[in-house]
């Protein structure tokens, strides 16, 4: 496996359930890494990048909220 890949899997799922997807909210990332995770969702992160965030997002997973409304903000 790889963050591509991981992160494909988690957009799948966010627009499979996105209606029943709920957790509790830690608060936005910073703004740089707003940034990074929109243009991410957007399709503009190069695959260095995408792997960046992957372990970014490992790290801090409460961020993947931030990416899940980004990802469905462009699919609506």
């Amino acid at each position: 496996m790889n963050a591509e890949h991981d992160l494909s899997i988690l957009a799948s799922f966010l627009r499979r359930m996105a209606p029943e997807v709920e957790g509790h909210d830690m608060g936005d990332p910073p703004g740089d890494i707003r940034a990074r995770l929109d243009a991410f969702a957007a399709g503009r992160a190069g695959a260095g990048e995408r792997a960046a965030l992957a372990a970014l997002l490992k790290e801090h997973p409460e961020w993947i909220r931030h990416l899940g409304r980004a990802i469905r903000a462009r699919a609506a």
